[in-house]
């Protein structure tokens, strides 16, 4: 993990529920873009962090799955929950 490290912004386990089952997922933050749709992407930078999840995934038989999730700068998701200006 050390290799994409300064990729990574943080990373924690959640639980995923259901009548069924219940799933252990790694959940990633990255400071990259993991689309071709998003602006900025680098597939040379997604592999590297995709290549970490992978090898953490096989180290840790006990987490079912993972999701890798963008947040870098340039994605705007935070101004969603910016407060919008009143109306004149």
């Amino acid at each position: 993990m050390l290799a994409s490290s300064r990729l990574v912004k943080s990373a924690w386990i959640a639980v995923e529920v259901t009548r069924e089952r219940a799933e252990r997922v790694l959940v990633v933050e990255t400071y990259i873009a993991v689309s071709p749709l998003e602006q900025n992407y680098d597939a040379g930078q997604y592999e590297k962090v995709v290549a970490c999840v992978r090898h953490v995934l096989e180290k840790n038989p006990d987490i079912d799955r993972a999701s890798i999730l963008s947040m870098h700068r340039s994605s705007g998701c935070a101004s969603l929950f910016r407060a919008e200006p009143a109306a004149a």
